[in-house]
């Protein structure tokens, strides 16, 4: 088994500062992303906690490795008896009720305490989390015979994308251009779980037909802890590439598969791209990520793990990482439908509750466009609201009155943040032309327009947009469609209601973007020096510790309850922009 002892880290404050003071538009170091020493520099801990810990685990014949970059994390790989002796603990193996995956937990363990001080926990041991959706839970909502793929016509745009959406769709109702980003340094990477990996014939078929303008478009694929690099073409990672590369035109594309997780738990896995991501130095500008977990075992089990998985992110988006999440597909019932949260509490999603990434719900339709009923959206019960969204949320919960009372968390971080189109996009696999929904499709959408805004503002000698929520709740409001109809219904309820301005209807947040009205904002008013008008010539298919902890035997089943949610406040800090000094690219706005 592997193990991550996650040391409590340096100054996590200062990093949260540096964060928002680069990300701020109205900063005067907005742009001037930290370098990876700078953030290391800030995030180590204190030399005095690597060597009592590693010492401990030197006496009792155990080598550590350096997991993350600054230090924080260290992973050791042991059986499960020795962690039994080293942990004072009984490891035995669960399976978790509803998905019917095995674990290997301990109910209970202990550290010396001069180890434990320095200690913000150990995984796996007590945290019965369950395994993440996939792409939000996507769903097969239609598949068409192959010999049918060359009887589709091309048909007037808006009429065709009522039916079914397809990258030339996306570049229309978003105007979004068609002809190739061009800067070299520009990347986008997408995060791939259980060896799940796009079929290149697949891609480079699905291109012929809908992007015919852009038949060459590839994408490369980095492996880790094990990950699968066969392609063997599955649904979700289908989804993931083909709209990414069919929308990001040219932008360099990596898929990072990570291993399949069995006894080390799947949390491991976002825990390796993160960690990974973070030691090299040229991250990707733009990372998409379509699976979530429901935020209640963090905030009933482990919030620490939430938050130290929550502070990498912050780590990259310092650097000039834009992290986009799926906000997931069970409307206010957490990543996917759950009925038995009726009449209970609300589920978040995590990591879109996270207030370091950028999270992104589902709309479906054209004109108009309205919230999709299965996207996920809400308040968190671990982190608290972030100052970048105070004002949009504070008027949305005075508009919101009584409703859903004493069901979510009034101070909790607020999700989504945008949303795109996310209802019968159309992809192949296998040969085969499928349609499929959820907010999987939503976030490899958003994140492509931003790929292609990192490319104009590099061509003009300007730093990549970075983190993106503080421009987009200030200035990029105005280049976004407020949604204003739907709703998200879950627990027994018909959810958050949309409303103008933001709203937490699960999938519109600040609404859907305009990539020409994007461009002007981040770039002082420049337009594109690309075809905008989304017209590719594309044809159309037609128409998702403390020294002893103890876990109870309800999540030892994987029964963890939902809780009771309240107004109090959450557990999370707000930032505000106070950064050191970086070197780099500044951008005005």
């Amino acid at each position: 088994m592997h193990f991550v002892l996650a040391l409590k880290p340096g100054n996590t404050s200062g990093l949260i500062k540096s964060l928002l003071d680069v990300s701020d538009p109205a900063s005067s170091k907005y742009g001037q992303h930290l370098s990876k020493a700078e953030v290391d520099q800030l995030v180590a801990p204190p030399a005095e906690s690597v060597q009592t810990v590693t010492s401990w685990l030197k006496n009792n014949g155990i080598d550590a490795e350096a997991y993350s970059s600054a230090g924080d994390m260290l992973r050791i790989q042991i059986s499960p008896a020795q962690a039994n002796t080293l942990f004072n603990a009984n490891f035995s193996t669960y399976v978790h009720e509803k998905t019917n995956t095995t674990m290997v937990r301990t109910l209970s363990y202990s550290l010396p305490a001069d180890v434990n001080e320095h200690l913000a926990f150990v995984y796996p041991t007590t945290q019965f989390i369950p395994p993440p959706t996939r792409k939000a839970d996507v769903r097969i909502v239609q598949r068409l015979p192959a010999k049918k793929r060359s009887a589709s016509k091309r048909a007037d745009i808006p009429s065709q994308c009522a039916q079914a959406i397809s990258p030339a769709c996306l570049q229309a109702i978003y105007n979004i251009p068609a002809t190739p980003a061009t800067n070299p340094g520009n990347s986008l990477g997408v995060s791939g779980f259980d060896n799940e990996v796009a079929n290149p014939d697949d891609l480079k078929d699905f291109l012929s037909q809908a992007r015919p303008d852009f038949t060459n478009g590839t994408f490369a694929v980095q492996s880790i802890d094990g990950g699968s690099d066969d392609g063997q073409g599955t649904t979700e990672a289908s989804l993931d590439i083909q709209y990414t590369v069919g929308v990001a035109t040219n932008v360099p594309v990596t898929f990072i598969s990570v291993g399949q997780q069995t006894q080390d738990g799947a949390l491991e896995g976002f825990l390796d791209i993160i960690t990974t991501l973070t030691k090299q130095e040229n991250p990707p500008l733009v990372l998409t990520t379509s699976f979530g977990f429901d935020e209640t075992p963090f905030s009933e089990q482990a919030p620490e793990l939430a938050e130290t998985l929550c502070n990498a992110y912050a780590q990259l988006g310092a650097r000039g990482t834009s992290i986009l999440f799926a906000s997931g597909d069970g409307g206010v019932s957490g990543s996917q439908a759950d009925a038995s949260c009726d009449g209970k509490a609300f589920i978040p999603t995590f990591p879109a509750t996270c207030p370091y990434i950028t999270a992104v719900g589902s709309t479906q339709g054209i004109n108009p466009e309205t919230a999709a009923q299965f996207s996920a959206g809400g308040f968190s019960n671990i982190f608290a609201r972030p100052d970048y969204q105070s004002d949009a949320v504070d008027g949305y919960l005075k508009a919101l009155g009584d409703t859903n009372q004493g069901l979510f968390n009034t101070s909790g971080r607020a999700y989504p943040d945008v949303s795109t189109q996310g209802v019968q996009f159309v992809i192949e696999t296998a040969g085969q032309l499928q349609g499929v929904d959820g907010t999987s499709a939503s976030s490899p959408t958003f994140a492509s327009i931003v790929a292609l805004l990192n490319d104009q503002l590099l061509n003009a000698g300007q730093s990549p947009l970075g983190f993106l929520n503080p421009l987009l709740y200030s200035k990029g409001v105005a280049a976004l469609n407020d949604i204003t109809s739907g709703s998200n219904p879950g627990c027994g309820t018909q959810g958050f209601p949309a409303a103008a301005g933001w709203d937490a209807r699960q999938v519109t947040g600040l609404g859907t973007p305009d990539f020409q009205k994007l461009l002007s904002v981040v770039s002082g008013g420049a337009s594109a020096s690309q075809n905008s008008t989304g017209t590719s010539g594309a044809a159309q298919a037609p128409a998702g510790q403390n020294s002893t902890s103890t876990a109870s035997a309800g999540q030892a089943q994987g029964g963890a309850g939902t809780g009771a949610a309240s107004g109090q406040a959450a557990k999370g800090k707000k930032g505000k922009p106070n950064g050191k000094d970086s070197k780099g690219p500044k951008r005005a706005l």
